[in-house]
């Protein structure tokens, strides 16, 4: 509704969102071989924000729906690198990082869509889409510690 669009179309954004995050998601493992846990991580916050900031400044469909497939590029493979991370914790058994790392992504998944629903129907989505740029930046500040996401001998 904010940019005047009818809400029919609304599901077209969800749709290139979750297009590229299937399509981006299938080639991560590829990526992070070639790049690394870090830089792929780097890369892809670098992708989400760039989303976020086109959705938040969008005057209409076409560009809202760039910004959302590009958002979709970049959280395709933040969750996998985190889980492959938590699996490689030193001293911890992996079942336990994984089902520790799996509880923190269910509370956000719990807590997440009424936060964001709260904020964006009193100041509505583009302040909260900037403000998402927020927590993704928390992301790359804290991605020197997914080196432990690096696959060994190509497995």
């Amino acid at each position: 509704r904010e940019l005047g669009i009818d809400i029919e179309m609304s599901g077209l954004a969800f749709a290139a969102f979750s297009a590229t995050m299937a399509l981006f998601r299938f080639l991560g493992d590829g990526l992070r071989d070639r790049l690394g846990a870090v830089r792929t991580i780097r890369l892809s916050v670098g992708f989400a924000v760039a989303g976020l900031v086109l959705v938040s400044f969008a005057g209409g469909l076409t560009v809202a729906l760039i910004g959302f497939a590009i958002l979709g590029i970049g959280l395709s493979n933040l969750v996998p690198i985190a889980f492959s991370a938590a699996g490689n914790i030193e001293g911890l058994k992996p079942g336990v990082a994984i089902s520790i790392a799996t509880s923190i992504g269910y509370s956000g998944i719990l807590v997440a869509p009424s936060a964001i629903g709260y904020f964006a129907q009193h100041f509505g989505f583009s302040p909260v889409f900037l403000g998402l740029c927020v927590c993704l930046l928390v992301i790359l500040v804290l991605s020197g510690l997914m080196h432990g996401a690096d696959r060994r001998g190509g497995h």
